[in-house]
């Protein structure tokens, strides 16, 4: 560009008295300055640089190119027009032209102010596809643009840029592939379909197994693993879905404890234990309570007669011919006569103790007193008085039997036992014993009376009164402690060859634990369960191959009874399949609605629907024709494409609720919008400004707000990478690799803490907190508690702060093996300032990777900036590179000289003056520069003077990140589409 002398006089007089020269003067002043002074290289003809300002002959011309004189603007101001070798700009030459073309931008900026801008038409980034994907199938681990090629990055700098989203043959093959590998990670249940992260029946059975466990968890105890007999029947304790009765008794006396229980049964259990209701077993627990007894010590009270009311059965034998009706059966110890047997030992005396203990009119008979030996006769025992003279020596395995019966006419109960301890009795009862010895010895005889125990048989008559009331009793503490809630384990896991494929035993637990709501859920996880697994099908195979199995050398008879069962219920499970067919299919359009983003129009429906018949045609089942069907939904421009319907004529309109409804999804979160937003748009009211806000102020607080800490906090900062630099010298920096996922994840939680804390922008400079985990802030040489990733506060006092501090933007910033004030420089220059930059001259020297042994990094880097042909530039981005020299190449802090003079003269040594003059003189630049990121991200394309004026209200307002996401939302240039005209011009 050539500029000569020569200038109207009047006009720059004009310009020297500080008054604006307005647009009439463009005929005047500036088009003769122009014609004069540019033409000779931006001519229509020569068009140097491919700029030609020959044919701007009217203001008008001006004004329809803005875009043109921003351009020239910035050039002249970086001194790069004109060039260095020509004539250059007197003070006041360069004052009237950049003040005249400023005043007509500005003018510009304020007649389309609130201009949507260009639309271009936008497929969904590799990211934004990726969380759709996983939004709509709630599945987190799903990768499917792991293969796609990289997006590239346009308009602020963005890979959400409809300019730069191009689509090809081999990406719309990819999209594809990709989509019918997602539908092959459909599960059909009863009521429609959901994703799992596999793609396997075993596997989701085996999930659909994990969601009843975790449901029984809730409400069982976890268990010890302790093993425990009963009836033959091994019983894990810790697998079976037992009570957690210690806590529930805990509980009892402790309120916090009591809210994290359920509170169904806790009313239950205190009713019981503050009730007056007689229970001869109830009784022994309430006596505790009221005693002030641990509930370790009730908890094993119940336990001991919850051994001996349940027994345990083999879930095997459960349905076979005079097999169990359930594996958890109870158990009544009520006789009118028993048998008592104790095994003797080899030598000595034997002291016997006989106990009964009667409730109410009642008595016991002992008679029959015999030693019982295998191989030999029973040895009746002689009885004198109360003692016992063997004729002959026992020898080993020698049993004392003796039968008691129920004295005829009692009318109560008596509890009695054989002990081999000496009983301790209540007052008043009194106590005998009978002692067995070897021959020539004496023996003694007991009878007496203790409380009822667990452990021992109780005498009552068969159709007495007593055995009803003792029924009822047992019956009521049964039923308030079951030996266990449910059966946990689900698939049978014991000795016996069993048919059942998975067990459902939980009625003890609906009835004293859940609610309505609970207990359909829980009915609705088996169900699936059943669905998922067609275990109607397999059973029938199961049978059949057992049926041959056992007819080869076992009576088969005792499977009978399980044969039309078993294929009854195969019959229904197979129309159960075919009634849900209809609703697959619904639940596929209901997808596609929410994959679409809006609601289906019938004619889509009806495809969708005959596209499903017509694949069943081709004789492809049900399953694989709904996961084609899926594929296709997937597929749809609708669903990678976020198209918008611009309205008719010049004029911007507001878009439509579904679309609003996009725009603010895919800004906030990157990918669709959730129920919340979804359920607003079908109900018109997104079009409310206090609606809209709302939802923006709700979806900051969000976890999925991350997504926008990733893809503007960490693309903005230039760091979305780090996780994955692998141009590092291992030789420098071994530890590197292993940090730089810990490196990028500090940025974002940094960026997730200002968002959703609703934090001033100006605290990613100014902040005194940051983010760590034990791996970081070792490299940060810090103190830490804990392995975790916590918040810690202080750290400008250990040199850090903001995002100049960071080990991501220190690393990235820098050299393979050194650091690089020039890239730190230009950085924080263009980046985080927005300074405008000249790209630099051809044929300039590439600096070594490691500095000579004679000089430092800075060193090096200096002698590099003396070229008169770089050192223009350097003088303005290297001194903000110096000031961060007291951090190495991947952010470690370091002894360097960190003291430089910023291109205005200012004075700074290291971080933390760097981090004042940042905030205090150019704090409105940074803001500024913030701002336009921001927009431009959310408007997915290049920031216009158009958004001017809402860049400059931004600035204006207090500067919470709430406040200017709150400004973008509602501008016009976020919620209108421009008209069709306006595009067809465009």
């Amino acid at each position: 560009m050539k500029f000569f002398s020569s200038i109207n006089a009047t006009a720059l007089c004009v310009a020297l008295q500080g008054v604006a020269l307005g647009a009439d003067d463009f005929q005047t002043a500036i088009l003769p300055l122009l014609k004069e002074q540019c033409n000779s290289c931006h001519s229509t003809k020569k068009k140097k640089g491919d700029l030609d300002l020959e044919r701007f002959t009217s203001v008008a011309d001006i004004k329809r190119e803005p875009m043109i004189w921003e351009g020239v603007l910035d050039q002249i101001h970086m001194g790069e027009m004109p060039p260095k070798k020509e004539p250059q700009f007197s003070t006041e030459q360069k004052t009237l032209l950049t003040k005249w073309v400023q005043d007509r931008l500005e003018e510009v900026a304020l007649a389309s102010a609130g201009d949507p801008g260009p639309v271009v038409l936008r497929r969904l980034s590799n990211m934004e596809y990726t969380y759709t994907l996983r939004d709509l199938t709630g599945v987190e681990s799903l990768d499917p643009a792991k293969e796609f090629p990289v997006d590239g990055a346009a308009g602020e700098g963005f890979t959400n840029v409809g300019a730069a989203l191009v689509m090809s043959p081999a990406l719309l093959s990819k999209y594809l592939d990709a989509a019918k590998d997602i539908a092959n990670h459909a599960v059909l249940t009863p009521r429609g379909f959901r994703f799992s992260p596999r793609t396997s029946q075993r596997d989701w059975t085996d999930e659909a197994l994990a969601k009843i466990r975790a449901f029984y968890a809730q409400f069982s105890a976890s268990g010890t693993g302790s093993k425990v007999q009963a009836q033959g029947i091994n019983l894990d304790t810790g697998d079976s879905g037992t009570l957690p009765l210690e806590q529930y008794l805990a509980a009892m006396r402790d309120d916090q404890l009591a809210a994290k229980l359920n509170s169904k049964y806790l009313g239950k259990l205190r009713a019981a234990l503050e009730g007056n209701e007689p229970n001869f077993i109830l009784d022994l627990v309430r006596q505790q309570w009221r005693t002030g007894a641990s509930p370790a010590q009730m908890a094993e009270t119940i336990a001991q007669w919850q051994k001996a009311l349940w027994r345990f059965s083999s879930i095997g034998h459960i349905g076979k011919l005079n097999g169990p009706k359930s594996w958890q059966v109870p158990v009544l110890p009520l006789t009118a006569s028993e048998v008592l047997r104790v095994r003797l030992p080899a030598s000595g005396a034997s002291k016997l103790h006989l106990v009964s203990f009667a409730i109410g009119q009642a008595s016991a008979i002992w008679e029959n007193a015999r030693l019982v030996k295998p191989g030999q006769k029973d040895l009746p025992i002689t009885i004198k008085g109360d003692e016992a003279v063997m004729p002959v020596d026992i020898g080993k395995e020698a049993e004392f039997v003796i039968n008691v019966r129920l004295h005829p006419g009692s009318l109560g109960a008596v509890q009695v036992r054989v002990m081999t301890a000496k009983p301790v009795p209540p007052p008043a009862l009194v106590a005998s014993k009978v002692t067995i010895n070897k021959p020539g010895k004496k023996g003694t005889w007991s009878d007496g009376e203790k409380p009822l125990s667990f452990d021992a048989p109780i005498l009552v008559g068969d159709d007495s009164e007593m055995r009803k009331r003792l029924t009822a009793q047992i019956a009521a503490f049964r039923g308030l402690f079951p030996a266990a809630l449910c059966y946990t384990k689900i698939v049978p896991a014991d000795e016996v060859v069993t048919l059942t494929l998975f067990y459902r035993e939980d009625e003890q637990l609906k009835r004293l634990m859940l609610n309505k709501e609970q207990s359909a859920e829980i009915d609705h996880l088996w169900d699936e369960l059943r669905f998922i697994s067609e275990s109607p099908l397999k059973q029938v195979d199961v049978f059949e191959q057992l049926w041959q199995f056992a007819t080869q050398d076992a009576d088969p008879k005792a499977f009978e009874p399980l044969r039309e069962p078993i294929y009854r219920d195969a019959e229904l499970f197979k129309q159960q399949l075919r009634a849900a067919e209809p609703e697959h299919v619904q639940a596929a359009l209901d997808f596609a609605g929410r994959a679409w983003r809006r609601t289906l129009s019938d004619a889509e429906k009806a495809e969708l629907r005959s596209l499903y018949q017509k694949l069943r045609k081709q004789d492809l089942s049900h399953a694989s024709a709904l996961r084609m069907l899926i594929a296709r939904v997937l597929v749809a421009p609708a669903f990678l494409y976020r198209g918008e319907k611009a309205s008719p004529g010049i004029k911007s309109a507001l878009v439509n609720d579904w679309e609003i409804a996009t725009r603010l999804s895919y800004f906030l979160w990157s990918s669709m919008p959730d129920e919340g937003i979804h359920k607003l748009a079908a109900a018109g009211k997104l079009h409310d400004p206090a609606v809209l806000a709302a939802q923006a102020r709700r979806m900051l607080k969000d976890d999925k707000i991350r997504r926008l800490a990733t893809e503007f906090g960490c693309q903005w900062l230039h760091v979305r990478d780090v996780e994955t630099l692998d141009e590092k010298s291992e030789r420098h920096f071994p530890t590197f690799i292993s940090l730089r996922g810990d490196m990028q994840e500090e940025v974002v939680r940094f960026f997730i803490d200002l968002f959703q804390n609703d934090r001033s922008v100006l605290s990613l400079l100014s902040a005194n907190h940051t983010f760590v985990n034990a791996s970081l802030a070792k490299h940060y040489a810090l103190d830490l508690k804990g392995d975790d990733w916590q918040r810690l506060e202080g750290i400008q006092s250990q040199g850090r702060g903001g995002i100049l501090g960071f080990a991501a933007t220190l690393a990235k910033q820098s050299g393979a093996s050194r650091t690089s004030a020039i890239l730190r420089g230009t950085w924080l220059s263009e980046v985080i300032l927005g300074d405008k930059l000249p790209i630099p001259p051809k044929g300039v020297p590439i600096l070594p990777e490691e500095a000579p042994a004679n000089l430092s990094e800075r060193q090096l880097i200096e002698r590099h900036s003396r070229d008169e042909n770089c050192a223009g530039c350097h003088r303005r981005i290297d001194p903000f590179g110096f000031a961060l020299e007291g951090f190495d190449a991947i952010g470690r802090a370091r002894k360097a000289d960190t003291k430089t003079v910023l291109p205005d003269g200012t004075s700074v040594d290291g971080l933390n003056d760097l981090r004042d003059y940042l905030v205090n003189k150019r704090g409105d630049d940074f803001i500024r520069q913030f701002c336009r990121k921001l927009l431009g991200y959310a408007l997915g394309r290049s920031v216009q003077l158009s958004d001017r004026p809402l860049i400059d209200s931004m600035i204006r307002s207090d500067h919470r990140i709430g406040t200017l996401i709150e400004l973008i939302v509602l501008s016009p240039q976020f919620r209108e589409v421009r008209g069709k005209d306006t595009i067809a011009q465009q």
